[in-house]
């Protein structure tokens, strides 16, 4: 310690004594510190005492605050100051100069212009430098995107790996099963995956701790889900307005049983259109004329709808007339608002079209010419030499929107056998002149084949169009159909007016939709009546458009079935009402089935309305007047409940009143609410925009118009497809795998009822 300096640092104020001989002038202010620094000897060290003391030559002064600082600095080494390496990128267009007054600024080395860095010891940063060089503020710099590009590199690099901590959270066993189970269901995997010896040592990796469950253990979760599903949906479906519209697709299996999937589609209490598969049946014997009224018996009674169905729509493509009339029967029997069955619909929309399609693609007129064109388009897209000289002679036919690429069609949808024929039409040059440019190719088209080929495209167009409107993602209220269907018929008339070579096809597909239309134009007449935008305004204008002097009785035949429902709606609101008001309980109420029955054979009928004219396929290829049938083939079960709804019975206490005899006031409550549908009608239309929302604009007005917004509700809800918008365009009847045919079937119906819940999440 002898041989090194001891740096003594003394900090010192000045500060005057309170003497002042100017008593006139105030004290001045308290100067700053004085930092001395003196050099002792080391041996002075042990001589200091804690305080130090030195004298000021200035006696009218006093040392405060004195702080002193000692630093040994060693004789051999002597203290080296380590400079900051700079790493930021504008240092490679700066550099830095110490000025006179003690700064330091940063010099740019292009344009030499000068920034602040550094002054009295405080930096001023390098972000000011930067946006000298990227925002183009030097312009001689030759590189301005220099220090962008150069953070870009840095950004892509990937970041230093974290070290990850162990977090010991606690596992939950029974969490980790639900959620399993819930994977199984939505997604359809096979229950005994967790048996699999890849899918447990793969959780085991994952979670050592968890217990893989048991196959036992999962179906009950399952299970257990789907008890817990249905009783939210039961009281979802319990607080919905109006009624339900059933639909039933009948898929087949490699075991010869069918499985009738019947969905229950309504407007729940929010008024948003909702669907949910209810039941998943085993049919025995799909072909039987019976083999659809247990699945909806169950259906009816195991969720409490006995009374509430407003319509039904069956996938007809399996099911036999016969059985759709045993249904009709058995509806009218269980609910009152179905109008003896017209509102049953008898065919899906969406397997009516692909049907339609499919006849069209068999027809003996084109089915020579759709194949040659399927196999050049197989022979061109196999063929990689043929193709490189197809892709050679389409240059030389230069057209002014580009050309699309060749598609092969898949047999199971007919979409894409329209794809691929129009796209072939657009190619019809370049197949010509390949014939003779490439020798392989040897499938000669004539040009009576292409104009064929042509005019078939044009009748799948129409046909490809009115199904657009299935594929939507949102769920479409059954006024939408209206002027779908409307507009498909007109259309189908014209193509089969003035076409010569494919006439027959195009007449067969018109004569097969009139049948469909005279079984549902009631349905989607009266929807679109419900709707304010057109109400019977819209109804008069497309009817005369399409049945010229006719459409008068077809527009009577809408303005009759409208009041006749309407009639129907205001009895079992009145009814419902009134025993409530007078202290009835709904266990007193005995109301027998309303539904008229004729014999097959009997032929007297009444001309009321287009909507019957079901029983008798010649009568509709060749009617061109609406009539209307009363209901016909009712099963024998029923054929017994022919009561009307006058023979209505209150029991009150031990005494039986007819409605005729005692509820006078009855009848005079009905004449009053029947001016509603009046004043809807003569009210004035809403504007139309596109984001208008029925069932919205219902809600909103249900207190104004309380009969007709329950109508609403049931008839805007009615389905007109039984298929999910991916199956829209399939040729091919579904089929259930050979996995879910070995489930037994309260397994089978947990599962695919409870993932069509979750898919809905709504619940």
């Amino acid at each position: 310690i002898t041989t090194s300096k001891i740096y003594l640092y003394i900090s010192k104020t000045k500060r005057p004594t309170a003497h002042n001989p100017n008593p006139s002038q105030p004290l001045p202010p308290s100067p700053k510190p004085i930092t001395r620094r003196l050099i002792l000897p080391a041996v002075a060290l042990l001589s200091l005492s804690p305080s130090v003391r030195l004298m000021d030559p200035n006696p009218s002064s006093e040392l405060v605050d004195n702080k002193v600082n000692l630093e040994i600095e060693s004789s051999d080494t002597q203290p080296i100051k380590r400079r900051r390496k700079r790493k930021s990128m504008v240092w490679d267009h700066f550099t830095t100069e110490t000025t006179t007054s003690g700064t330091t600024k940063a010099f740019c080395k292009h344009c030499n212009k000068s920034y602040a860095y550094m002054s009295g010891g405080k930096a001023s940063g390098t972000s000011h430098l930067k946006r000298h060089i990227e925002l183009g503020i030097c312009d001689k710099c030759p590189n301005t995107n220099l220090i962008t590009q150069r953070k870009d590199e840095t950004a892509s690099c990937p970041p230093p790996k974290k070290r990850q901590r162990r977090c010991n959270v606690a596992m939950d066993q029974d969490g980790c099963n639900h959620e399993m189970a819930k994977m199984i269901i939505m997604h359809g995997y096979p229950l005994h995956m967790v048996e699999h010896s890849g899918f447990s040592s793969f959780v085991k990796t994952l979670r050592p701790q968890f217990g893989m469950p048991r196959f036992d253990t999962v179906h009950g979760d399952c299970v257990g889900m789907f008890l817990s599903e249905k009783q939210k949906l039961s009281e979802f479906i319990g607080e919905i307005p109006g009624g339900v519209s059933l639909s039933v697709d009948l898929w087949l299996s490699k075991q010869s049983v069918g499985y009738a999937f019947v969905s229950g589609h309504f407007v729940d209490k929010d008024w948003n259109l909702s669907s949910r598969l209810l039941n998943v049946v085993v049919v025995a014997c799909p072909d039987s004329d019976v083999a659809l009224n247990q699945p909806l018996a169950a259906c009816l009674s195991e969720w409490k709808l006995e009374g509430k169905v407003s319509s039904l729509t069956v996938s007809q493509s399996q099911v036999n007339k016969t059985c759709v009339d045993n249904l009709r029967g058995f509806l009218c029997f269980k609910n009152q608002h179905v109008l003896n069955g017209q509102l049953l619909m008898g065919e899906c929309y969406a397997r009516l079209i692909s049907s339609m399609a499919q006849e069209a693609l068999a027809a003996e007129e084109v089915q020579g010419p759709v194949k040659k064109v399927r196999d050049s388009v197989k022979y061109v897209l196999t063929n990689d030499a043929c193709g490189e000289k197809f892709e050679e002679v389409k240059r030389l036919f230069p057209a002014s929107a580009p050309y699309k690429d060749l598609v092969i069609d898949n047999i199971g949808r007919w979409d894409t056998s329209y794809k691929m024929l129009l796209v072939a039409y657009e190619h019809r040059q370049v197949f010509t002149c390949l014939e003779t440019c490439y020798p392989g190719y040897k499938i000669s088209i004539s040009n009576e084949e292409w104009r064929k080929i042509e005019s078939f495209c044009l009748c799948l167009k129409v046909l490809f169009e009115a199904c657009e409107v299935l594929i939507m993602p949102k769920r479409l209220t059954a006024n939408t159909f209206y002027d779908v269907m409307t507009k498909l018929q007109l259309e189908l008339s014209r193509i089969a007016m003035g076409e010569e070579e494919l006439g027959n096809v195009v007449s067969s597909l018109r004569e097969r939709f009139d049948l469909y239309w005279r079984g549902c134009f009631l349905v989607v007449a009266v929807a679109v009546v419900l709707d304010p935008r057109f109400k019977m305004q819209h109804v008069k204008e497309t009817f005369t458009e399409s049945y010229g002097e006719d459409a008068e009785q077809w527009i009577k035949t809408v303005t009759d079935a409208l009041h006749d429902l309407y009639q129907n709606y205001s009895e079992h609101n009145l009814l419902d009402s009134y025993v409530v008001d007078h202290g009835f309980a709904e266990t007193e109420v005995v109301q027998e089935p309303h539904f008229q029955q004729d014999m097959p054979q009997d032929a007297n009928t009444d001309e009321i309305s287009p909507q019957s004219e079901q029983t008798t396929e010649s009568s509709h290829q060749h009617e061109t007047q609406p009539k209307v049938e009363k209901q016909q083939n009712v099963s024998e079960e029923y054929q017994d409940h022919t009561s009307f709804m006058d023979d209505v019975l209150l029991e009150e206490g031990s005494t039986l009143v007819t409605v005729g005899d005692s509820f006078s006031d009855f009848d005079i409550e009905i004449s009053e609410m029947k001016p509603e549908l009046d004043q809807y009608l003569d009210d004035c239309l809403v504007l139309k925009s596109e984001d208008f929302d029925v069932l919205s604009w219902w809600r909103l007005n249900s207190n104004n118009y309380p009969t007709l917004s329950k109508m609403a509700a049931d008839l805007l809800s009615i389905p007109f497809s039984t298929v999910s918008p991916e199956s829209v365009f399939d040729t091919e009847v579904k089929q259930v795998d050979s996995y879910r045919t070995s489930l037994p079937r309260g397994t089978l119906e947990a599962l695919l009822c409870t993932k069509d819940w979750l898919k809905n999440q709504t619940l």
